[in-house]
């Protein structure tokens, strides 16, 4: 009786963990106000957004929050920097990334002129 109680048990809660352990991430809330879109590449490539996105937040703790936007050509991901940030913050934001050593490249996304 418990055994069948217990694999009942297992049985309805397995696909409730699975779906929440697939499901990606939140690292910061969808309205969260954008403060700037930096481009990161991870040192070692990987399409997986939730581990980029986990990565700078570990680099970043509290002190902003982070959304993914888009992969880019080159194992490079574009990625929003949110609140709690201030637009102040961005550079020393930046140099916390880079220091974690675990991208190759981190520079604030702008737009290129041509001349």
């Amino acid at each position: 009786m418990h055994f069948a109680r217990a694999f009942l048990a297992v049985l309805v809660l397995f696909p409730v963990a699975l779906a929440a352990c697939s499901a990606p991430a939140a690292m910061t809330p969808s309205d969260a106000p954008v403060i700037a879109a930096i481009i990161v590449k991870p040192r070692i490539a990987s399409s997986d957004s939730v581990a980029v996105l986990r990565s700078i937040q570990a680099a970043l703790g509290e002190t902003a929050g982070v959304r993914y936007v888009r992969p880019m050509a080159g194992d490079a991901h574009i990625v929003y920097l949110t609140a709690p940030a201030q637009r102040a913050d961005v550079p020393n934001l930046i140099e916390r990334v880079r220091a974690s050593g675990n991208f190759d490249y981190v520079e604030v996304d702008s737009m290129l002129k041509i001349r």
